[in-house]
Protein backbone atom coordinates (compact mmCIF):
# COMPACT_ATOMS: atom_id res chain seq x y z
CA UNK A 1 0.00 0.00 0.00
CA UNK A 2 1.31 3.59 -1.01
CA UNK A 3 1.67 6.18 2.20
CA UNK A 4 -0.56 9.04 2.32
CA UNK A 5 1.79 11.30 1.21
CA UNK A 6 2.32 9.57 -2.20
CA UNK A 7 -1.04 10.11 -3.01
CA UNK A 8 -2.18 12.62 -5.74
CA UNK A 9 -4.46 15.04 -5.03
CA UNK A 10 -6.20 15.02 -8.61
CA UNK A 11 -6.97 11.68 -8.10
CA UNK A 12 -8.34 12.30 -4.75
CA UNK A 13 -10.80 14.68 -6.25
CA UNK A 14 -11.45 12.77 -9.15
CA UNK A 15 -12.45 10.15 -6.64
CA UNK A 16 -14.61 12.28 -4.71
CA UNK A 17 -16.29 13.68 -7.35
CA UNK A 18 -17.05 10.78 -8.66
CA UNK A 19 -18.31 9.62 -5.38
CA UNK A 20 -20.39 13.17 -4.74
CA UNK A 21 -22.36 12.44 -8.13
CA UNK A 22 -20.41 14.65 -10.36
CA UNK A 23 -20.30 17.78 -8.91
CA UNK A 24 -18.02 19.69 -6.57
CA UNK A 25 -18.40 23.52 -5.49
CA UNK A 26 -15.63 25.90 -6.38
CA UNK A 27 -14.65 26.48 -2.58
CA UNK A 28 -14.08 22.50 -2.00
CA UNK A 29 -12.18 22.07 -5.50
CA UNK A 30 -9.79 25.42 -4.30
CA UNK A 31 -8.95 24.18 -0.47
CA UNK A 32 -7.86 20.93 -2.19
CA UNK A 33 -5.82 22.06 -4.53
CA UNK A 34 -4.09 24.28 -1.69
CA UNK A 35 -3.37 21.42 0.53
CA UNK A 36 -6.44 22.02 3.20
CA UNK A 37 -6.88 19.23 4.88
CA UNK A 38 -8.72 18.03 8.46
CA UNK A 39 -6.03 18.74 11.35
CA UNK A 40 -4.81 16.10 13.50
CA UNK A 41 -4.16 17.56 16.60
CA UNK A 42 -7.30 19.83 17.89
CA UNK A 43 -6.37 20.87 21.37
CA UNK A 44 -6.43 24.23 21.63
CA UNK A 45 -8.28 25.29 18.28
CA UNK A 46 -10.65 28.15 18.41
CA UNK A 47 -13.87 27.37 16.35
CA UNK A 48 -13.37 30.04 13.45
CA UNK A 49 -17.13 30.49 11.78
CA UNK A 50 -19.12 28.26 13.65
CA UNK A 51 -20.72 28.93 16.69
CA UNK A 52 -20.71 25.68 19.58
CA UNK A 53 -24.08 24.63 18.51
CA UNK A 54 -23.40 24.74 14.74
CA UNK A 55 -20.15 22.54 15.45
CA UNK A 56 -22.09 19.97 17.67
CA UNK A 57 -24.21 19.77 14.72
CA UNK A 58 -22.06 19.71 11.95
CA UNK A 59 -19.77 17.22 13.65
CA UNK A 60 -22.64 14.35 14.62
CA UNK A 61 -24.02 14.85 11.49
CA UNK A 62 -20.43 14.05 9.58
CA UNK A 63 -19.79 11.52 11.86
CA UNK A 64 -23.59 9.91 11.33
CA UNK A 65 -22.59 10.09 7.08
CA UNK A 66 -18.97 8.22 8.17
CA UNK A 67 -19.49 6.64 11.62
CA UNK A 68 -17.09 4.56 12.80
CA UNK A 69 -16.14 1.31 11.69
CA UNK A 70 -13.20 -0.65 11.66
CA UNK A 71 -11.53 2.50 10.57
CA UNK A 72 -12.64 5.86 12.49
CA UNK A 73 -15.39 7.90 11.46
CA UNK A 74 -15.36 11.42 9.99
CA UNK A 75 -15.32 12.55 13.82
CA UNK A 76 -12.51 11.01 15.24
CA UNK A 77 -10.57 12.20 12.16
CA UNK A 78 -11.47 16.10 12.92
CA UNK A 79 -13.92 16.35 10.52
CA UNK A 80 -15.88 19.12 11.93
CA UNK A 81 -12.81 21.31 12.36
CA UNK A 82 -11.94 21.56 8.80
CA UNK A 83 -15.59 22.08 8.17
CA UNK A 84 -15.49 25.29 10.65
CA UNK A 85 -12.50 25.77 8.33
CA UNK A 86 -14.27 25.88 4.72
CA UNK A 87 -16.66 27.95 5.91
CA UNK A 88 -14.70 30.93 7.59
CA UNK A 89 -11.95 30.68 5.05
CA UNK A 90 -13.18 28.80 2.01
CA UNK A 91 -16.23 30.30 1.34
CA UNK A 92 -17.29 33.36 -0.49
CA UNK A 93 -19.30 35.60 2.32
CA UNK A 94 -22.71 35.38 0.80
CA UNK A 95 -21.96 31.42 0.88
CA UNK A 96 -20.90 31.90 4.46
CA UNK A 97 -23.72 33.70 5.48
CA UNK A 98 -26.35 31.57 3.59
CA UNK A 99 -24.39 28.08 4.95
CA UNK A 100 -24.97 29.14 8.35
CA UNK A 101 -28.64 30.63 8.06
CA UNK A 102 -29.41 27.18 6.76
CA UNK A 103 -27.46 25.26 9.49
CA UNK A 104 -29.23 27.02 12.15
CA UNK A 105 -32.75 26.76 10.00
CA UNK A 106 -32.00 22.79 10.00
CA UNK A 107 -30.85 22.88 13.66
CA UNK A 108 -34.57 24.30 14.52
CA UNK A 109 -36.40 22.16 11.99
CA UNK A 110 -34.70 19.02 14.31
CA UNK A 111 -35.42 21.13 17.58
CA UNK A 112 -39.13 21.28 16.25
CA UNK A 113 -39.91 17.61 14.83
CA UNK A 114 -37.63 16.06 17.89
CA UNK A 115 -37.85 18.14 20.83
CA UNK A 116 -34.14 17.25 21.03
CA UNK A 117 -31.09 18.61 19.31
CA UNK A 118 -29.51 16.39 16.64
CA UNK A 119 -26.60 15.13 18.85
CA UNK A 120 -29.05 14.10 21.83
CA UNK A 121 -31.02 11.90 19.39
CA UNK A 122 -31.08 8.27 19.35
CA UNK A 123 -28.87 6.23 16.34
CA UNK A 124 -32.55 5.43 14.77
CA UNK A 125 -33.96 9.09 14.79
CA UNK A 126 -30.60 10.77 13.60
CA UNK A 127 -30.85 8.40 10.24
CA UNK A 128 -34.37 9.15 10.19
CA UNK A 129 -33.15 12.75 10.02
CA UNK A 130 -30.92 11.79 7.39
CA UNK A 131 -33.54 9.84 5.51
CA UNK A 132 -35.62 12.69 5.13
CA UNK A 133 -32.81 15.56 4.58
CA UNK A 134 -32.17 12.97 1.37
CA UNK A 135 -35.55 12.70 0.46
CA UNK A 136 -35.70 16.63 0.38
CA UNK A 137 -32.44 16.74 -1.29
CA UNK A 138 -32.97 15.05 -4.17
CA UNK A 139 -37.22 16.21 -4.56
CA UNK A 140 -34.86 19.95 -4.81
CA UNK A 141 -32.64 19.19 -7.48
CA UNK A 142 -33.27 21.44 -10.06
CA UNK A 143 -35.66 23.39 -8.33
CA UNK A 144 -33.92 25.87 -6.04
CA UNK A 145 -30.57 27.56 -7.64
CA UNK A 146 -29.03 27.18 -3.97
CA UNK A 147 -27.45 24.31 -2.86
CA UNK A 148 -29.66 22.39 0.29
CA UNK A 149 -27.53 22.30 3.27
CA UNK A 150 -27.57 18.50 3.27
CA UNK A 151 -25.34 18.50 0.32
CA UNK A 152 -23.29 21.25 1.30
CA UNK A 153 -22.44 19.29 4.51
CA UNK A 154 -22.43 15.74 2.58
CA UNK A 155 -19.60 16.92 0.00
CA UNK A 156 -17.66 18.64 3.23
CA UNK A 157 -17.55 15.07 4.66
CA UNK A 158 -16.83 13.15 2.57
CA UNK A 159 -13.99 16.16 1.13
CA UNK A 160 -12.37 16.21 5.19
CA UNK A 161 -12.64 12.43 5.53
CA UNK A 162 -10.63 10.96 2.09
CA UNK A 163 -8.53 13.63 1.85
CA UNK A 164 -7.63 12.45 5.71
CA UNK A 165 -4.63 9.79 5.78
CA UNK A 166 -7.27 7.73 7.50
CA UNK A 167 -9.76 8.09 5.08
CA UNK A 168 -6.79 8.31 1.95
CA UNK A 169 -5.12 5.27 3.11
CA UNK A 170 -7.24 2.99 5.01
CA UNK A 171 -10.38 3.54 3.75
CA UNK A 172 -9.72 3.60 0.15
CA UNK A 173 -7.90 1.31 -1.67
CA UNK A 174 -4.83 2.97 -3.66
CA UNK A 175 -2.98 1.05 -6.39
CA UNK A 176 -0.55 3.03 -8.41
CA UNK A 177 0.33 -0.09 -10.51
CA UNK A 178 -2.83 -2.17 -10.61
CA UNK A 179 -2.30 -6.00 -11.50
CA UNK A 180 0.53 -8.38 -10.42
CA UNK A 181 4.06 -7.82 -11.62
CA UNK A 182 4.93 -10.61 -14.06
CA UNK A 183 8.99 -9.82 -14.69
CA UNK A 184 9.81 -11.96 -17.67
CA UNK A 185 6.62 -12.88 -19.76
CA UNK A 186 6.84 -14.34 -23.28
CA UNK A 187 6.16 -12.16 -25.84
CA UNK A 188 3.89 -14.76 -27.76
CA UNK A 189 1.89 -14.67 -24.37
CA UNK A 190 1.11 -10.58 -25.21
CA UNK A 191 0.49 -10.45 -28.44
CA UNK A 192 1.94 -6.88 -28.57
CA UNK A 193 4.03 -4.41 -26.82
CA UNK A 194 2.24 -1.54 -24.41
CA UNK A 195 1.81 1.64 -25.45
CA UNK A 196 3.21 4.33 -22.96
CA UNK A 197 0.27 6.44 -24.46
Amino acid sequence: MTAFNDLNRREILHRMTLIMGGSLSLSLITACDNGVQAPSKVENLDLKALSKNQFDLVGDIANAIIPDTDTLGAKAVHVDYLIDDLVANWMRPQERVNFLSDLDQLDAKIIADYSKRFSDLSATQQSQVLDQLGTELNAAIGKNPRKPIYRELREMTLFGYYTCEVGASQELLYDPIPGGFKGCVAFDDIGKAWAIE
